[in-house]
């Protein structure tokens, strides 16, 4: 009975050790098996990467990056809560650093972005300046400063909009003293209007300001005004070394803006300078004038700016017509009961009881040559008129005035055909077009105006108009 005990003993004894040897086998089998699929990962992904180009990088730095938040995320930082995303439909991201390290860039890609900036700094930087050409030109935005030739002032989440209220100032530091203005390019302008009633920028507004005493005709500027340009003198030797622009925002819109900043070298490049007093330069032989938000449909009150056309050689006159299509409205004496497409000139329509107008220097009808020649080189009366106002740019408005004066009766009732035709102006000297608008505007009522300009070299034996 023992032995018989005894030998059961071990039969199970056996077993247990056939069955622990069995595990042990197993273990090490699915420990293969998991080591083989590790490898054929691997093998997998150095193939991958292999056929699309990015070698260096390893598969845990592929989940590392997967696995850092992302860029609005930052440190805590979440996005802008009003900012309105203008991204593709494919989810891809903007980010305001584009900026790949060296050492990481394919060489492709180096040559890409190598191109890419060689053209940008052809477009955006004077022929004269080097340093701003090895670099892309920065996008900087609030709270920030800058002393590079050319620069860009951006909204915060540009290119998206924005709508928080804020207060954005960006300083302009003029460190060569052969600086004498700054040219702003407005390529991008989108804020609130001004108001409907008053016409001042109430809400969101540009504010220039710079060290030196004298203003640059215009102390806020709000809207749309998108393709805009303006100067301003600066003089680092007077201690005008610096100038800022605050943009002032508020909730009631959404906005966004990109400003070009150019710092005009009066001595490297004279030809790009402003003459003295002129808000906007117009260098070419022909183009077009447009009054600040034309395209929002009312200009702003207390405007008192000029614009100024390069007088072009072998010229001796400038045409100035609404461009065909477009609306003009200045306000005059009449207000909101002068017929539409009817315009006004002279002082008493436009500066006796309003004082909106457009001042363009020794206006005139243009009789033409076929008149002249019917004279018989006889004296001809051609009258002028320097302000114009109503709802069109009309050169048949002076002859009615010239009428009207002619008779002494200058308030008298007028026949309205005044429509808009061309005014020409054989003044000598700078080419100077001024804007002046009063304390007071209405939207609808007046809207401003887009003339087109040109300036030619025919008609200039006119010596028998007498003014």
């Amino acid at each position: 009975m023992f032995s018989r005990s005894r030998r059961l003993s071990t039969e199970a004894l056996n077993m247990i050790r056939i069955n622990k040897c069995t595990l042990v086998l197993v273990m090490v089998m699915c420990s293969c098996c998991v080591t083989s699929i590790k490898l054929d990962e691997l093998k997998n992904d150095k193939n991958q990467l292999g056929k699309t180009g990015g070698g260096g990088s390893s598969v845990a730095s592929t989940r590392a990056a997967a696995s850092r938040p992302a860029s609005g995320d930052r440190d805590g930082a979440p996005m802008a809560k009003h900012a309105v995303n203008k991204s593709s439909a494919d989810g891809e991201e903007t980010s305001k650093t584009r900026a790949v390290p060296a050492d990481a860039q394919p060489s492709a890609l180096k040559s890409t972005m190598s191109e890419k900036r060689a053209d940008k700094c052809k477009e955006k930087c004077p022929a004269n300046i080097k340093e701003c050409c090895r670099n892309a030109i920065a996008e900087k935005s609030c709270h920030n400063a800058t002393d590079d030739p050319v620069s860009y002032f951006v909204n915060p989440s540009y290119p998206n909009e924005d709508w928080d209220s804020s207060f954005c100032d960006f300083r302009v530091d003029i460190k060569n003293r052969n600086v004498c203005q700054l040219r702003l390019d407005l390529e991008e302008f989108s804020l609130r209007g001004p108001h409907k009633y008053l016409g001042s920028c109430r809400q969101d507004r540009l504010i220039i300001s710079t060290t030196l005493p004298n203003g640059i005709g215009i102390t806020e500027l709000c809207g749309n005004n998108t393709g805009q340009h303006l100067y301003f003198p600066v003089d680092p030797k007077a201690g005008g070394s610096s100038v800022a622009l605050m943009m002032m925002t508020s909730q009631s819109s959404r906005y966004s803006w990109k400003v070009r900043i150019t710092q005009i070298d009066c001595l490297a490049d004279p030809q790009a300078v402003a003459p003295t007093g002129c808000l906007q330069y117009h260098t070419s032989l022909s183009g077009t004038i447009q009054s600040f938000n034309y395209a929002g449909g009312m200009y702003q009150s207390g405007l008192d700016y000029a614009v100024c056309i390069k007088r072009s050689v072998n010229t001796c006159r400038v045409e100035f017509q609404q461009v065909p299509g477009s609306t003009f409205g200045i306000n005059s004496m009449e207000g909101p009961s002068l017929e539409e497409g009817i315009g006004r000139a002279g002082e008493v329509s436009c500066d006796l009881v309003t004082h909106d107008y457009l001042h363009i220097p020794g206006g005139m009808l243009d009789i033409g040559e076929e008149i002249l020649a019917a004279t018989g080189n006889v004296e001809v009366y051609t009258p002028t008129a320097e302000k114009f106002c109503g709802r069109s740019l009309s050169g048949l408005a002076i002859q009615e005035f010239a009428e009207k004066i002619k008779v002494n009766d200058p308030l008298g009732a007028q026949d309205n055909n005044t429509i808009a035709t061309p005014v020409t102006s054989y003044a000598s000297g700078p080419i100077i077009v001024r804007f002046h608008t009063d304390s007071v505007t209405v939207r609808e009522r007046d809207i401003g105006f887009s003339i087109a300009y040109q300036q030619l070299g025919t008609g200039c034996n006119k010596n028998k108009i007498r003014r």
